[in-house]
């Protein structure tokens, strides 16, 4: 699955440092991993990235902004708590905020629980006796993942929400933690580019979705983005399907995250964008859909079917704000892998 989602009732050191490893990242008291998202109704690749920190060193910019901030205001950090001063901080950020957010702090954290499941820490910055910024990251046995920024909306020319994620670096590193995982970053989308500023493009690492391995963040080719080159390998078959009289329409499936939100455990189809190849067969609820996995370098012909409760998953709202001429707005579960070849005129064969 692209996306995934967990619910551990524990979540010990060793194990928070195997889920970061893997592109994962922590939503409230769950654990998930997802590798596209849709914004503004526009698709793009998640692209998880990580800062080994061994022999690593704020470059001059940074060290100017941590240097300045230091001076400018009194940080504290250590384990987080959330209080009605920090509650009363993050209901300013939001209401600052272009994007949806939690309608608590609790509710963002904690999902409104009393508990924890994870060893969370947190930067407070103050300006005399007023918060005015406040950040929470986890700790693994070797590795750290920040979760959260927020910051009076007032002190925004003090990038206070940047100046928190480079305290919080600095604090792993003085603990001799190995790697610092700020999220990810989507090429194309400019909104999370402020977290490749931790360090220089040789510094940071990208989860490589093929490979499984981290890799050296500036040696990303732009045509190895998984959706982009989803894109480009669905262009490819759809040329032959032509060339041989088959009917194909490419759609993008708005719906591809129905594994974090399902309420049945089901193989529920979650690519983004794929290739219609009939309607409907033999006027059944059944679809022909051919699809190009990035992770398998393969592709794939499937045969799907309808899942009945889009209610109990996507808002209708949220359905209707597509484009149906260019996005797919059915709910389907994979039923059966009918082709699956790395070679586009195999799958072509199949039909």
């Amino acid at each position: 699955m692209f996306a995934e989602k967990h619910y551990p009732e524990v979540m010990i050191p060793e194990e928070l440092d195997t889920y970061l490893a893997k592109g994962w990242y922590r939503m409230g008291q769950t654990i998930f991993t997802t590798h596209f998202l849709c914004f503004g109704r526009t698709f793009y690749s998640a692209i998880w990235i990580r800062l080994p920190l061994q022999g690593y060193q704020f470059r001059k910019s940074l060290r100017k902004i941590h240097r300045r901030n230091q001076e400018r205001f009194q940080t504290k950090v250590g384990p987080a708590s959330i209080t009605p001063e920090k509650e009363q901080l993050y209901r300013r950020y939001k209401a600052s905020f272009p994007g949806i957010l939690a309608p608590s702090l609790r509710d963002s954290l904690l999902d409104g629980e009393d508990f924890n499941v994870y060893n969370t820490y947190e930067v407070a910055v103050y300006d005399d006796n007023k918060l005015v910024a406040l950040s929470f990251f986890d700790l693994g046995k070797n590795s750290a993942a920040s979760i959260m920024g927020i910051y009076d909306p007032d002190y925004r020319k003090y990038s206070l929400g940047f100046f928190t994620m480079l305290m919080e670096i600095d604090f792993s590193m003085e603990r001799g933690l190995e790697f610092f995982y700020p999220g990810y970053v989507v090429p194309g989308y400019h909104r999370f580019d402020y977290k490749l500023r931790i360090g220089e493009m040789e510094d940071i690492e990208y989860y490589d979705l093929r490979t499984r391995v981290w890799q050296p963040y500036n040696q990303l080719d732009e045509s190895e983005v998984p959706l982009k080159k989803m894109e480009n390998r669905l262009d490819r078959i759809q040329e032959l399907l032509t060339k041989n009289n088959f009917w194909s329409q490419k759609l993008y499936y708005p719906l591809f995250e129905a594994n974090l939100f399902g309420f049945w455990h089901a193989p529920y189809f979650d690519y983004p964008v794929f290739l219609l190849c009939s309607p409907k067969v033999n006027n059944t609820k059944y679809y022909l859909m051919a699809v190009y996995d990035p992770r398998e370098d393969n592709f794939q012909l499937l045969r799907c079917s309808l899942f009945d409760d889009l209610q109990f998953y996507f808002n209708e709202a949220y359905t209707d704000s597509f484009d149906r001429r260019k996005n797919f707005i059915e709910l389907v579960v994979i039923e059966e892998v009918l082709a699956s070849s790395s070679q586009p005129a195999e799958i072509v064969q199949a039909f």
